[in-house]
């Protein structure tokens, strides 16, 4: 049915508005508030991150070093160590330590008493020799040998997968710019990792910071 020339279906739609500046303004206030409230939760995501690809890259390179002395019926050692000029002609002439950044898997030829590389990793997750996601945060690498290792802070795997260890080896993974390692006496941001090496060869990524029931425990 018509009317003034227009129909009633028509007629019957509601009027069109827009989005006001007000309606505007805050939609706005309320994003902000959430990106502030998650800003610091994602900022401790990067930052554990950071330390699970710093244990996962230490354990690559210590898997890397026991296949190669299985495969090729060697003594393979690994070593973290810290000049940032290496290049592999240079294998025997690093000076191992207990914090990296970097990680060398060499193997010693007796015939020519030198060194021939095999395997290296230029700088962990964050660290200063590496591409850094997340700003200036770093990871730290801290390694405890067993007392009377020989070649000092070097682990050594035989043809058969065991170790020239006299017990387990650890290297402990932590963000401290980021926070503290959370702990059970100590709650903290960070959930930092251990990569643990035993007297066999075994390698395996653990948490020091849970209790001996959990599969995560060291």
């Amino acid at each position: 049915m018509l009317k003034n020339g227009i129909p009633a279906a028509r007629r019957a739609l509601p009027a069109q508005r827009g989005i006001t500046l007000v309606e505007v303004l805050i939609g706005l206030a309320i994003a902000g508030l959430l990106m502030a409230l998650g800003l610091p939760a994602f900022q401790t995501l990067l930052a554990n991150n950071k330390v699970r690809n710093t244990a996962d890259a230490i354990q690559a390179g210590l898997q890397v070093a026991r296949a190669e002395a299985i495969k090729q019926n060697l003594a393979v050692e690994f070593l973290l160590f810290g000049d940032t000029d290496y290049a592999p002609s240079q294998a025997g002439a690093v000076t191992a330590n207990t914090s990296g950044p970097h990680w060398l898997v060499r193997v010693f030829d007796a015939a020519t008493a030198s060194y021939t590389h095999l395997d290296w990793r230029n700088g962990f997750e964050g660290s200063a020799q590496s591409e850094s996601v997340g700003g200036s945060v770093t990871t730290t690498i801290a390694a405890t040998y067993p007392t009377g290792l020989t070649p000092s802070n070097v682990i050594t795997f035989r043809s058969l997968g065991g170790t020239s260890l006299g017990g387990a080896a650890t290297f402990d993974v932590s963000n401290p710019s980021a926070g503290v390692c959370n702990t059970s006496s100590t709650p903290g941001p960070i959930r930092c990792l251990r990569v643990v090496v035993t007297v066999a060869g075994q390698v395996r990524v653990c948490d020091p910071s849970v209790t001996s029931t959990d599969m995560r425990s060291c």
